[in-house]
């Protein structure tokens, strides 16, 4: 079988060095033997999620974990706010599990999830705090998350307007990154 892949951008805006990460990762993973799709938190607007059990579903977030739940594995590409996950990327992972868990209509988009996680941050941490923050969330709602992450610091002047990287190695970095996502996927997605 051939896997599926969902390269999942956590900006909504095409212009952060996150969207231009993740647009340049859906350019290479296109030419392997993969199903790749990409998406944009832009693409579904979300309503704050407050928490309540009884909060209704936005048709938005029963979108999201459905797509998500047809896939093998999931590129998360984020930035990072004041040392934490950006609130809208929460926010859509928080309306995800709530979808999942409504009782009229069953659904576990991240029951055996293959989640690669990539950060491009402004700082020379390149997204470390967000990413560890991504990884605790993810494997609590029951996703296989790849403990390898690929990090981009001071993503400002690391990646150009058009998603290419500007310092040495970091585009073998990706590249191996990636194929390493591509085997987790293979290996441990839901069709192995």
């Amino acid at each position: 079988m051939i896997p599926r892949l969902l390269v999942l951008s956590g900006s909504p805006r095409p212009d952060a060095p996150e969207s231009r990460l993740a647009a340049e990762a859906a350019r290479l993973l296109a030419a392997s033997n993969t199903l790749l799709t990409a998406a944009s938190l832009a693409d579904y607007p979300l309503p704050l999620f407050e928490g309540g059990r009884d909060e209704a579903l936005p048709q938005n977030a029963w979108l999201l974990a459905q797509r998500i739940a047809l896939q093998d594995g999931v590129l998360i590409v984020s930035g990072e706010h004041h040392g934490g996950m950006p609130a809208l990327l929460k926010n859509a992972i928080d309306w995800i599990a709530h979808a999942a868990a409504r009782e009229n209509r069953p659904l576990d988009p991240f029951r055996r999830l293959v989640v690669a996680l990539a950060a491009a941050a402004p700082d020379a941490m390149g997204g470390r705090e967000t990413l560890g923050q991504l990884r605790t969330v993810l494997a609590y709602l029951g996703a296989e998350v790849m403990t390898r992450e690929f990090r981009l610091g001071e993503a400002g002047t690391a990646i150009d307007a058009s998603g290419q990287l500007t310092r040495p190695g970091d585009a073998e970095r990706l590249s191996d990154f990636l194929d390493g996502a591509l085997d987790h996927v293979g290996a441990l997605g839901r069709q192995a």
